[in-house]
């Protein structure tokens, strides 16, 4: 009939730890990587590879009228200092 059953949000109940189910862990393999040390491998980092260049760019546009063009990370605020100061 189109009544709402919650008016606020305190009508609201938030899951707790109580209401969800046991998790075991299970593990599938065991294979170390070759290629690092640790034998670790990645776990999701590929959507944080472009941040560094992304920033980048948008240093390098906004001191554009400087002549600055962002070449080398990490952008520090002294490293940008330097760029500002002495141009490119």
């Amino acid at each position: 009939e189109g009544q709402l059953l919650t008016t606020t949000f305190i009508d609201y109940l938030l899951p707790t730890s109580t209401d969800a189910p046991p998790i075991v862990s299970v593990v599938l393999e065991e294979a170390p990587s070759p290629h690092n040390p640790l034998g670790v491998k990645g776990a999701g980092e590929g959507g944080i590879v472009a941040t560094g260049a992304a920033l980048g760019h948008a240093v390098t546009n906004a001191l554009a009228p400087l002549g600055v063009n962002v070449t080398q990370l990490p952008l520090s605020l002294n490293r940008v200092r330097e760029w500002v100061r002495n141009g490119p």
